[in-house]
């Protein structure tokens, strides 16, 4: 198998689609990778792709590599250091899963008991969902609330989240309730909910008192605040002024009422690393101390539920989960403003990394960045698959139309023998997210790869870019649902 083959299927076992490996690793190493290599790599890595910085740290053999290269923080000029603290983002629900799991552990929290036993005064939009909705639910997204990206801003702490929870009263479906998997982050305002309500304590605490001490993780905190106090990367942006360069982030974070899934968190590599290095231990801290159980541990490796774009990837709890060649890899990805974390561990190889880059227009280095991880890092790199063959003579009338879910609309148009995307976010429904968005592409054409699935249009197969994935063709033959970015979209038009 050539190299070049073999780190795109690497990275595609992890639901990454890569590009063309780092030049300077033209063969995998024979021996054991240094943490000189890992900072040469990175280094690289930064200067190619033109971004202000990155963070990379990697567990593999009892031992601790990190790195940071370029940037962190463009108002400053402060270099990117391994010991930064950064926004990790949704990464944060892997923390928050991991502290609910303490309230399971004492019997405080069934989760397949509906949560209305708990919560009386939940309400949605559908109350008959309401009434049966279950922690579980929660945890591996499939309750099915369009509220997967629903932000407003009440503060931050228990009265913020109270409040933010009765505002669902006015938030339908997208989908049935426990049919598919789509990514939601009011399901995890709600689980900081149900936590502070049973406790009395706040979720900042909580996580302090039963994840983050027991762990050992010394620089971890709850509040950005306090990372600040330590020292903390800063988010970039691309600059409308200078075309092709970045510039800070004019505001640092998202909502705080989004802190339970993933606003405020701050922790650095090595606690990143401790958090996966625990669940790898099945429950036990590096420290020797437990944090939640082995049956736990074991349920939160579990795939629960699939994607709907296809078997090999879908959730667990808290944990995304997916699966190559009998190897199974536990992830979960991170957005901040201007930022990009990514962790990643392998429990039957006793391997994890952790990653940030302060760029959100950095869509090729990250993709580049976790190839050369597990290719050059992994003791045991999964087997690479067959490269798709590209579909002939697929329809494109299907997937043109307007789909919607709250905060996004995506309206797909035939152009001359391709599609036209426009991607829409709607501020008015995510306010708090401008910086978030800074950026983005908005218009871009896309290519079928396969029956139901589309991929950009200058993709090539051997690259096995992400797809977007559709569901459900109605009695025209249009489809009925938009799988993209790990979240559903409904057809309105």
């Amino acid at each position: 198998m050539r190299r070049r083959d073999f780190t795109r299927a690497a990275a595609a076992s992890l639901g990454i689609a890569a590009l063309r490996p780092l030049s300077i690793l033209r063969a995998r190493p024979t021996s054991a990778p240094t943490s000189a290599d890992l900072a040469a790599g990175l280094a690289e890595l930064v200067k190619k792709h033109r971004v202000p910085g990155a963070l990379a740290g990697v567990y593999r053999d009892g031992q601790v590599m990190t790195a940071g290269a370029g940037i962190a923080n463009l108002n400053t000029g402060q270099p990117m250091t391994a010991g930064l603290g950064y926004l990790t983002g949704s990464i944060t629900k892997v923390w928050t899963c991991t502290l609910l799991m303490t309230f399971v552990d004492e019997g405080r929290i069934d989760l397949d008991r509906p949560l209305i036993e708990y919560l009386p005064h939940l309400t949605f939009g559908d109350m008959e969902v309401a009434r049966h909705v279950t922690t579980k639910h929660l945890l591996n997204h499939s309750s099915g609330l369009d509220a997967g990206d629903y932000i407003e801003d009440f503060g931050e702490g228990p009265s913020a989240n109270r409040l933010y929870v009765e505002a669902l009263a006015r938030i339908g479906q997208i989908h049935p309730m426990g049919k598919y998997s789509s990514y939601n982050n009011a399901g995890w305002i709600i689980a900081g909910h149900l936590m502070e309500t049973l406790s009395g304590k706040s979720w900042h605490r909580l996580l302090d008192e039963r994840v983050i001490k027991p762990l050992g993780a010394t620089r971890t905190f709850p509040d950005a605040e306090d990372g600040v106090l330590h020292g903390m990367a800063v988010g970039s942006v691309p600059d409308p002024n200078r075309p092709g360069e970045h510039m800070a982030t004019p505001k640092l974070l998202l909502p705080k009422t989004f802190a339970p899934a993933g606003a405020t968190l701050v922790p650095t590599l090595d606690d990143n690393l401790l958090l996966a290095r625990m669940h790898m231990r099945l429950g036990l801290a590096p420290n020797g101390n437990r944090v939640i159980s082995e049956k736990l541990a074991r349920a939160m490796q579990t795939r629960t539920i699939d994607h709907p774009s296809g078997p090999t990837t879908g959730f667990a709890l808290g944990w995304g989960h997916s699966t190559a060649g009998g190897q199974v890899s536990l992830s979960h990805g991170g957005g901040s403003n201007g930022g990009r974390a990514q962790l990643v561990a392998v429990p039957g190889s006793d391997f994890a990394y952790a990653t940030f880059i302060n760029s959100n227009a950095s869509d090729a280095f990250a993709t580049e960045l976790h190839a050369w991880l597990v290719e050059d890092f992994h003791p045991n790199p999964p087997v690479a698959p067959p490269v798709p063959t590209p579909p002939a003579n697929v329809p494109l009338a299907p997937f043109t139309g307007v789909f919607r879910r709250m905060t996004s609309k995506t309206t797909i148009e035939e152009e001359g023998q391709g599609l036209g995307v426009t991607s829409e976010w709607i501020p008015a429904e995510a306010p708090g997210t401008e910086a978030y968005m800074i950026g983005r592409p908005v218009k871009f054409a896309m290519k079928p790869s396969a029956a139901n699935a589309l991929i950009p249009a200058g993709a090539k197969p051997e690259d096995r870019p992400t797809a977007w994935t559709f569901l459900e063709p109605g009695a025209e033959g249009k489809y009925g649902y938009l799988y993209a970015g790990g979240r559903l979209s409904r057809r309105i038009a």
